[in-house]
């Protein structure tokens, strides 16, 4: 039974097909909920996938899990055929990894975006409260009203740290400004709940926030989608947005997931594997703030110098 439910979720897999040489390495790659067109965490992850794909020397083989429960037995199926590297993408993976490395220690997971400390993991994270600060800073540089907003999917110390982030770049730039803040739930499924990320963008611009930042998965397609009708722009998270609706989604804090898995598997063709913690900043290209070509006329040239003069803040800061 749970394997008809796991072929169920298999949804997308690499041509079997193909041959496989001796040179070939094997990933298998378990996405986070919500799945691919999320344009945000799943499709970022989805760009590094492409990448070793079409360097030709990699097999990759991705699931898309329904739900949290599907998770654990995707990474259980790449572990039992002996995967060059198994990946799993998001927090709510956390769980599902650490029984699975326990059951399968010599399998070599790699866990993005949340931390197991065991011998057989490596956990890539990534500095999203120094990638918030820099999204704070540009919304500050950007707003006319002074007020500006967050969104953030599940109420969590994760997402937590996106809003400090935000709110200490926009206080950096701007002390008088206004920033409110929401949460659309205390759950997982607050990643996925586009309607009532909808409403509440409706409702900050009604408080007269002009511009928005969301760390919200897929329900921040709801805030975008209200960016049309009210009166605001939105900073995307994760990947470029600036497409679902151009010239409303003035930049985007990107988190290069498709960096990190790159370089994972890089280090894993290498054979220099181990566990342990990494973290991905400004400095090594795990974070970026992306700006849109639909809105480069929104700051002006000393606006532009001052967020430049941030960013080399903000490196240099880390770097120490």
């Amino acid at each position: 039974m749970k394997l008809r439910v796991f072929l169920m979720i298999f949804a997308v897999t690499f041509l079997a097909a193909v041959a496989v040489s001796a040179d070939t390495m094997r990933v298998g790659v378990v996405l986070s909920i919500g799945g691919l067109g999320d344009e945000s965490f799943n499709d970022a992850a989805y760009q590094g996938i492409m990448q070793l794909r079409k360097e030709g020397d990699y097999v990759v083989e991705v699931v898309e899990p329904g739900s949290i429960s599907g998770i654990e037995p995707a990474l259980r199926y790449f572990c039992q055929r002996d995967m060059d590297m198994v990946c799993a993408v998001g927090i709510f993976a956390n769980d599902a990894v650490r029984r699975i490395a326990a059951e399968f220690p010599e399998s070599r997971i790699v866990l993005i975006d949340s931390v197991v400390t065991m011998p057989n993991v490596l956990s890539i994270l990534f500095d999203e409260e120094q990638g918030s600060f820099y999204a704070g800073a540009f919304a500050a540089l950007s707003s006319k009203s002074d007020i500006v907003g967050f969104l953030g999917g599940m109420d969590s110390p994760v997402i937590a740290s996106f809003e400090r982030g935000f709110t200490n770049g926009v206080k950096f730039v701007k002390p008088q400004a206004t920033v409110l803040s929401h949460y659309i739930g205390s759950t997982p499924e607050a990643f996925d709940m586009p309607e009532k990320a909808f409403n509440l963008g409706m409702d900050m611009a009604k408080q007269g926030a002009d511009l928005i930042y969301h760390a919200s998965g897929r329900s921040g397609l709801g805030l975008i989608q209200a960016s049309r009708r009210g009166n605001y722009l939105v900073i995307g998270v994760d990947s470029d947005q600036s497409r679902t609706a151009p010239g409303k989604v003035p930049a985007s804090m990107v988190k290069r997931i498709d960096n990190a898995l790159v370089k994972a598997a890089e280090i894993m063709r290498k054979d220099a594997f181990a566990g342990g913690i990494w973290t991905m900043s400004l400095q090594d290209h795990g974070i970026e703030l992306v700006h849109s070509r639909f809105n480069r006329d929104l700051l002006n040239a000393d606006a532009l110098a001052r967020l430049k003069e941030i960013e080399e803040f903000l490196m240099y800061k880390t770097a120490r």
